[in-house]
């Protein structure tokens, strides 16, 4: 790792326009929970940064001092990566030394950050953007269910509760709607006040584009990059191109073997098929899926039948293909869909060309069959069935069936798709192509000139607010399904206590980020379900004061306790 990707900075005042002692005010909020799991008023908040007391104003707390608290580490995204983000995990590690704690922001290049917390779970803090899909139980399952924290698994803070687990089971498998948002409002509460994550902010989905070129965006959940708008929009230029960029190269075009990577995912999306697409208003639209139609017979079993469609070599694609790459992926264990092969026991073609997936008892089909069929691309059986170790395939001339198929890629510099055209749902315009382009300065010349006309993953930051209002630049924002998240290494001390959790989310400037560093587009979070998700969005989840008071207090509360030079010290044993 360079010097440049390994910037430890323990106790740094970054920022100091909204430092400790400045800040931005805000208005008064609930607090959270105390350490003991009943709700307080924390009392009123001044400003995002603190109410202007120091360490050494409320040291002591009554109780007899342990040993002084581990060193943490922060583990951050380059500037060039996303300097937004960047610069708000650095303003958090401020405020956490603040508050007593000893936090080092370490710096990391993104592939580097995401295995070391996903796949080695080797960190205390972190953040980056996360996102729902259409149905929020899914992802609240894939995060927090208790047997989900092997490495490589998605619950990567080790959270462990029965109570959630079984809220959960019921957000899955209830066939009663009612059931399921009581389920996931009460998981709601108990996660927030658990706090073993909290959103800093809830993004919207926003793309910068050039409004000479491309029109035509649609408000979906999944965002602008996804089928929906590549189906929807429109591109006017000679070569009929829709010209986008990523700061860092792909990786892989493995299906089965892929990360959760949003990089990955824009590809994925358009090159293969699933068996049913969701429009805008997350109603099932029956022409935009492979799906013709479907019954659930009984509780365990769903049919489905196939419309004739073909794979992007020719090849007819067919019911046994389908069937295969459901027990595919089961059998290898994908990891992007960790939590949807759970859910069933296995797929087979019926005598009637039907689909039949079976699903045990406790994953009956409530929404976890659409869920599933919504999430899982289909691979063609022809060119897997030869493959003996998936996971770890370098899959560079990928074939799949969906709106979008392979044309060239140099895994440096571009990625190149052009249209299906036999595609039952098509895209309008030729072809897409991906420029691997690090420099965001780069980017935005580039589509203030034409030569790019879409960024796929528009930043929330300086050259986006200082460009829209250039003739040639649009900016479309729609309701967002994701969030940036402060994240607990739940097995580290400190970190296993409910009460150093919840101080630290109070220590969160949610609103100074949000005005300062993301110029007033997102709003502060404050629940992991936000309200693009209407009925299974609980509003009434614990609310945090931003204060830094009311941190402190909460910790002496638990027994901490803060010594002469404003160190804080676990509670004596």
């Amino acid at each position: 790792m360079s010097s440049s990707d390994n910037q430890r900075t323990t106790r740094r005042r970054f920022l100091a326009s909204v430092g400790a002692s400045g800040g931005v005010a805000v208005t008064s909020a609930l607090a959270g929970c105390s350490g003991g799991g009943e709700s307080d008023a924390g009392g009123e908040t001044s400003d995002a940064s603190g109410d202007g007391t120091t360490a050494s104003d409320t040291e002591g707390g009554g109780g007899e001092a342990g040993e002084a608290l581990p060193s943490y580490q922060y583990f951050n995204n380059p500037a060039a990566y996303n300097a937004a983000r960047h610069d708000a995990i650095n303003l958090i590690g401020t405020r956490l030394n603040d508050l007593g704690l000893d936090v080092g922001v370490e710096v990391f290049e993104w592939g580097t950050l995401y295995t070391r917390v996903r796949d080695e779970r080797n960190f205390d803090f972190c953040t980056w953007n996360h996102t729902h899909d259409i149905y929020p139980g899914l992802l609240m399952n894939e995060f927090f269910r208790s047997s989900n924290t092997d490495p490589g698994e998605g619950n990567f803070t080790g959270w462990h509760s029965e109570e959630t687990d079984e809220l959960l089971a019921t957000a899955l498998s209830s066939s009663e709607t009612s059931e399921r948002v009581d389920a996931l409002h009460e998981f709601q509460n108990t996660i927030t006040e658990a706090a073993p994550t909290n959103p800093i902010v809830q993004m919207p989905s926003v793309v910068a584009y050039n409004s000479d070129q491309v029109s035509g965006w649609v408000d979906h959940v999944s965002g602008p990059g996804y089928f929906y708008n590549m189906t929807s929009i429109e591109v006017d230029n000679p070569e009929n191109q829709l010209r986008g960029s990523w700061s860092e190269t792909i990786g892989t075009l493995n299906p089965v073997g892929a990360p959760a990577q949003t990089k990955v995912s824009h590809q994925l999306d358009v090159l293969y098929d699933n068996l049913v697409r969701f429009d805008g208003n997350l109603e099932i639209d029956p022409e935009a899926g492979l799906a013709s139609d479907w019954e659930r017979p009984d509780r365990t079993t769903v049919r489905y039948a196939i419309k004739d469609h073909q794979w992007h070599d020719g090849e007819p694609l067919t019911p046994e293909d389908v069937a295969f790459t459901f027990n595919y992926m089961k059998e290898h264990g994908a990891p992007l869909y960790g939590t949807q092969i759970q859910m069933y026991e296995d797929a087979e073609v019926l005598d009637d060309g039907r689909v039949q997936i079976n699903f045990t008892e406790e994953n009956a089909p409530g929404p976890v069959h659409l869920l599933l069929s919504s999430q899982v691309p289909i691979i063609p059986q022809h060119i897997w069935s030869e493959r003996d170790a998936p996971l770890d395939m370098q899959i560079t001339e990928p074939v799949g069936s969906g709106p979008l198929m392979f044309d060239y890629w140099d895994q440096g510099s571009e990625l190149s798709l052009v249209k299906n055209e036999n595609h039952f749902y098509p895209v309008s315009f030729d072809s897409r192509i991906w420029r691997i382009i690090p420099e965001s300065s780069t980017t935005w010349e580039l589509l203030l000139n034409g030569d790019l006309n879409y960024l796929p993953f528009s930043r929330i930051g300086k050259q986006l607010n200082d460009n829209r209002e250039e003739s040639q630049i649009g900016v479309y924002q729609m309701p967002g399904n994701g969030w940036w998240h402060c994240s607990m290494n739940t097995r580290n001390p400190g970190m296993d206590d409910r009460a150093f959790r919840q101080a630290v989310v109070n220590t969160l400037p949610k609103t100074a980020i949000v005005d300062q560093i993301l110029y007033g587009f997102p709003e502060p979070g404050f629940n992991l379900v936000n309200e693009s998700f209407g009925q299974y969005h609980n509003p009434d989840v614990p609310r945090y004061d931003e204060s830094m008071e009311t941190a402190r207090g909460r910790l002496q509360e638990a027994g901490y306790v803060y010594d002469d030079d404003g160190t804080l010290h676990f509670p004596a044993e």
